[in-house]
């Protein structure tokens, strides 16, 4: 009888396990806009709980928002997605050959004292996880490729930075955790294809 009463226990919480996932997938995402280069594509997303979306500038090319919470101890995300000639014929960073893949590195590492590291999306789609190493890790920069557009996401704790204070901003380092809120932000982003 006892064992009855466990396997009904355990099915009951998968079917629910099962339930909430099922909620999760099929909940109502936000439009970031329209992307018609190569392909006409609305963009959508998934905010994380307590971050808001703001379409700094797009013109069907190229796009560039910013995500932030209302609480400045959280970090902001600063997306950019931009389509590039030299990859229109690239379906994702995974296609690209190892020489192309360091001289896109490279690029990084003229700019600041960095290390990169190559994550993935829950898709299966290859990020450069950059980040900064001079002191702390300041900010974490994320770049990809996906049909033909470059993807670069920037997560720092500058949101919270007040430009008219007479004194420089504590440093925030960004942690673990949150590059992997990142990086479920960028795993959520859909290219839903316009049909005309």
């Amino acid at each position: 009888m006892m064992k009855k009463i466990i396997a009904l226990t355990m099915c009951l919480t998968m079917l629910l396990a099962c339930t909430a996932i099922a909620e999760t997938a099929n909940a109502e995402k936000d439009s970031m806009g329209v992307l018609n280069v190569n392909g006409a594509f609305e963009l959508k997303c998934a905010l994380p709980e307590g971050y808001a979306l703001d379409i700094i500038y797009g013109d069907g090319g190229n796009m560039i928002a910013n995500i932030s919470a209302n609480d400045v101890a959280r970090p902001t995300m600063i997306l950019s997605i931009a389509f590039n000639d030299s990859y229109a014929d690239v379906e994702r960073l995974n296609d690209l050959d190892a020489d192309t893949h360091n001289a896109i590195m490279n690029t990084f590492m003229e700019e600041d004292e960095v290390e990169i590291s190559t994550m993935t999306t829950a898709y299966g789609t290859e990020l450069f996880v950059i980040k900064e190493i001079k002191d702390t890790v300041e900010y974490v920069d994320f770049y990809t490729i996906y049909k033909g557009y470059e993807i670069e996401m920037v997560l720092n704790h500058i949101g919270g930075f007040d430009p008219t204070a007479n004194e420089m901003p504590e440093i925030i380092p960004v942690t673990d955790e949150e590059i992997q809120l990142a990086i479920q932000f960028l795993s959520d982003l859909d290219f839903v294809a316009v049909v005309e």
